[in-house]
């Protein structure tokens, strides 16, 4: 529940923390700070004459200045948000079935699943106060995760999980008024919505409105004489350190999967600055950073981020994780991926939990091998992930048995599963390997996907 005005010494805080800044503008469109708080004020009182105190509204754009505007109408007393993993029909309908609303904030009704209707983002408007009017550890933002073959998650932030890692970064890079940052990855990923929403708002760093995709168009964009920082993803940093493009950098970061280390020498050589990798998830906020091109291949914890393994696994305690994660009695939360420790750093050892990240995208590794199990001449199938060589992160590959071919295999898969969730090797086998205790033998697996079986 919101509250009606004034609060604590912490909310106030956090408010001076959104005001005392230098108005942060969007390199396109002009939009000063104090535009996007008249529109994010005026969206909220709409929304609440409309009844929407509690229910959640859906945020159907990409467009920053939506996003921003949204973000601080609910962090203004007006109704929580939730945010899909992709702007399609499909992800809203996902989303809309995991929190359930009735209003999407956007400016195209097509994608609006069935009895949910379009709030367009309100014009620029008289400028007022704004003011924090929301519990500091109450759950306002959903964060829809997509997963490529199901199981998809709503995680949720409050306004203190958001806001401090918000101001942790801003503090840790020195982000203000002088910077420009140019985001190519969407607002809807946390990574994006930090970086290139609240990051600016609560350092007064500019940022260009639109998230540019193509190698050329996001070589226009760091050309602009405002443009400082990189935010961006390893697809990318492999495209930028191959390509013509000229900008005065002084940060570029990189998330959502791991950065090939060619990819990282490349890019500092031609940018004269290193790539920072963050290693974080949507539940878990940010967690440790690397420099590959500075020889670190292990991973250190942000400040003020604890880390333990247990039986293998990583768990991490933080001001940043989401509030429904299940805690031990230290507060660590045991995350899905497997580490090994680095002195006073981890490695990073693959996903335990059948999880795997392919282009910055989940997918469930699982799902993929029974959807294969399911096809016309599959008796059985093996699918797992592996580091993969290019820029896309981890490479779904499979061991099959049966009569069907692997490129039927392959074929039939398009059909049924989204690009990212493709097996980019499908061998056929006499047998599945196993070991002697009849357990899967993924040294035996690998050694037959590369040299044996028919392709």
């Amino acid at each position: 529940m919101t509250r009606p005005g004034g609060g604590s010494a912490g909310s106030r805080v956090f408010e001076a923390l959104l005001l005392a800044r230098p108005a942060a503008r969007f390199l396109l469109g002009g939009s000063s700070r104090g535009d996007v708080v008249a529109r994010a004020l005026r969206l909220r009182e709409r929304l609440l004459r409309e009844g929407a105190v509690d229910e959640p509204v859906c945020l159907a754009s990409e467009d920053r200045l939506t996003v921003a505007a949204a973000l601080l109408a609910s962090l203004a007393g007006g109704p929580p948000v939730v945010i899909p993993h992709d702007g399609t029909r499909e992800a809203l309908r996902a989303a809309c079935e995991a929190v359930p609303f009735g209003r999407a904030v956007g400016d195209d009704p097509s994608v609006l699943p069935a009895g949910v209707r379009l709030v367009p983002l309100p014009a620029r408007g008289a400028r007022g106060p704004f003011r924090l009017l929301r519990a500091l550890d109450e759950p306002f933002l959903h964060l829809h995760t997509g997963g490529s073959t199901g199981h998809p998650r709503s995680w949720t932030k409050t306004p203190r999980n958001l806001l401090a890692e918000a101001r942790f970064h801003a503090g840790r890079y020195g982000l203000g008024a002088p910077d420009g940052i140019v985001a190519t990855v969407s607002p809807r990923h946390i990574y994006g919505l930090l970086f290139s929403i609240v990051v600016p708002l609560v350092s007064g760093a500019a940022v260009l409105r639109e998230s540019p995709f193509f190698p050329a168009a996001i070589g226009r964009a760091l050309a602009h004489r405002r443009a400082t920082v990189l935010v961006t993803v390893p697809a990318h940093v492999h495209a930028l350190a191959r390509t013509a493009w000229h900008a005065r950098l002084r940060l570029a970061l990189s998330s959502t999967g791991p950065l090939e280390e060619a990819d990282a020498a490349r890019f500092a050589a031609r940018a004269e600055i290193a790539v920072e990798e963050l290693y974080g998830s949507t539940e878990t906020g940010g967690v440790a950073v690397r420099c590959r091109a500075g020889g670190r291949d292990a991973w250190q914890a942000l400040a003020g981020v604890r880390w333990t393994i247990v039986h293998g696994r990583l768990r991490v305690a933080s001001p940043y994780l989401s509030p429904e994660l299940p805690r031990d009695g230290r507060g660590f939360f045991a995350t899905a991926d497997r580490a090994a420790r680095a002195g006073t750093r981890f490695a990073l050892l693959g996903r335990a939990d059948g999880i795997a990240k392919v282009g910055g995208r989940r997918v469930d590794v699982g799902e993929i091998e029974e959807r294969i199990r399911s096809l016309p001449g599959v008796r059985d199938a093996w699918v797992w992930s592996r580091a993969g060589r290019g820029a896309r992160g981890d490479e779904i590959v499979a061991l099959v048995t049966g009569t069907a071919e692997p490129r039927a295999i392959r074929s039939m898969l398009r059909g049924s599963l989204p690009p990212a969730a493709w097996p980019r090797r499908v061998r056929r086998v006499a047998r599945l390997p196993r070991t002697a205790a009849g357990k899967r033998d993924r040294m035996a697996a690998e050694m037959l996907l590369d040299r044996g079986g028919t392709r």
